[in-house]
């Protein structure tokens, strides 16, 4: 399952995806109506005022000018495109821009002007002075016409989405959005049947580097679990998705039998072990919750530098992380060991866990902006929204390792008196709200 959403998220970045999708039905459809729109009679054709009703010679003029019309309109789409993604790769950061180029929305209106131009060039090569009056494919050439008026809407539309896109609050709604969707994908929705206290296999094991240069995007536990129980093995996986890797290191070790010893590991298993880890060029969301999180991460540190000095825009972002380490707090943590059918422990991996989620989320914007006031008063005030949610001992501790990373922050931040009594309030109050969550873990949701 994570390696068919791993490759459905690479696919849906694709731009060019849907514009061939839209060519492939656009060259159908005028092959459908060129062949069988001839079939209407006369009478029909005069009787049907939207229907085009002309000679050949003047629809091969109208097919002429309607095709070099969205020519330009489509030039036009194409440069608003590019200006849009370089304003927005200097403004929210250059990672963002597989963010637009997978807008549903964007690609289909670049496939509906590209499918457009190759339906007018098919019908306009069919037009000719020897097809004679009832020879001409009215329907065809009405189609066109049709299809040309979608697009002028759709050029509207398109403008409109763009200008609204690039609007920073936007943006981050809909990253937020897509990482509150990634949470319900990647986090499991009940905690592990099994006990989860061994931290290691015992014995000697053999490491195993995975030979590739990339990002560990998906990582096969399901087959992984598989070939240990057939292979009686154990295997301890030291890289977890979101991790970039070199060619040579101990990514896994390999514990033969069930005590744990020997390490006569054939070629083949070593080699379909690896096969259970895709590696590849950039992250994806499949299994990597801190992806998404550094997504929004991003949006804020830039934000918060000099060339831009908009901490408006980080404490946006401080809002929308706190609202999805809420959703986080909700379900429990990717699982750390997996068992085969007759319940042995085949499989510890390393998975991200609340405490790394938020340092990706809050360190970086407590760094970037440690002299801004505003920032720091706000993300004291999420963690203590936070704190209200918490349902286990881990998350407290976490919480209150960002509170004391903050309260450095705050006696090293250069700033007026008044503001730093303002900021040493919203701590104390943190402080008190986290004093007060017990330490005993909260009954988990239904």
């Amino acid at each position: 399952m994570d390696k068919a959403r791993n490759l459905f998220d690479i696919v849906r970045s694709q731009l060019w995806l849907l514009p061939l999708i839209f060519s492939g039905l656009a060259a159908l459809l005028a092959i459908l109506l060129i062949s069988y729109g001839h079939l209407l009679g006369p009478d029909v054709v005069r009787g049907a005022w939207w229907l085009y009703s002309g000679e050949a010679e003047t629809a091969r003029q109208l097919l002429s000018s309607l095709l070099s019309g969205l020519m330009t309109m489509t030039s036009l789409v194409i440069s608003v495109t590019f200006v849009i993604l370089t304003l927005a790769a200097n403004q929210l950061g250059p990672r963002l821009i597989s963010h637009f180029m997978a807008d549903r929305q964007i690609q289909v209106v670049l496939g509906l002007f590209i499918g457009t131009i190759l339906y007018l060039i098919l019908v306009l090569r069919t037009i000719s002075d020897t097809l004679g009056a009832d020879g001409v494919p009215h329907l065809a050439i009405s189609a066109g016409s049709l299809l040309t008026v979608i697009c002028l809407m759709a050029l509207l539309f398109y403008i409109h989405k763009v200008a609204r896109l690039i609007i920073a609050d936007n943006m981050i709604h809909a990253l937020h959005r897509d990482l509150i969707s990634t949470v319900g994908e990647v986090l499991p929705a009940t905690p592990p049947s099994h006990g989860e206290d061994v931290a290691r296999f015992a014995g000697i094991g053999e490491p195993v580097a995975l030979g590739k240069v990339g990002h560990v995007q998906v990582i096969d536990y399901g087959a992984l679990t598989r070939i240990a129980a057939e292979k009686d093995l154990r295997i301890d996986v030291a890289v977890r998705a979101g991790q970039y890797l070199l060619s040579q290191g101990d990514h896994f070790t390999i514990f033969s039998g069930a005590g744990g010893d020997g390490t006569d590991i054939d070629d083949e298993t070593i080699a379909a072990l690896r096969g259970c880890f895709t590696i590849g060029l950039q992250n994806t969301t499949a299994q990597d919750l801190e992806y998404s999180i550094r997504q929004l991460t991003e949006i804020a540190v830039r934000a918060l530098s000099p060339g831009i000095n908009d901490p408006f825009t980080a404490v946006a972002v401080v809002d929308r992380l706190a609202a999805s380490f809420e959703a986080v707090q909700q379900r429990p943590l990717p699982y750390r060991q997996y068992h085969d059918d007759d319940g042995i422990l085949r499989l510890i991996v390393n998975r991200s866990d609340y405490r790394h989620m938020l340092n990706t989320g809050f360190r970086s914007i407590r760094q970037a902006g440690a002299d801004q006031p505003l920032v720091l008063m706000r993300i004291a005030a999420r963690l203590a929204d936070l704190a209200h949610s918490v349902r286990s001992p881990d998350q407290a501790d976490a919480l209150r390792e960002q509170l004391a990373a903050l309260e450095e922050t705050v006696e090293k931040c250069h700033s007026i008196e008044h503001d730093q009594a303002s900021m040493q309030t919203y701590l104390s109050e943190t402080k008190t709200v986290l004093a007060a969550v017990g330490t005993e873990p909260a009954s988990q949701p239904a």
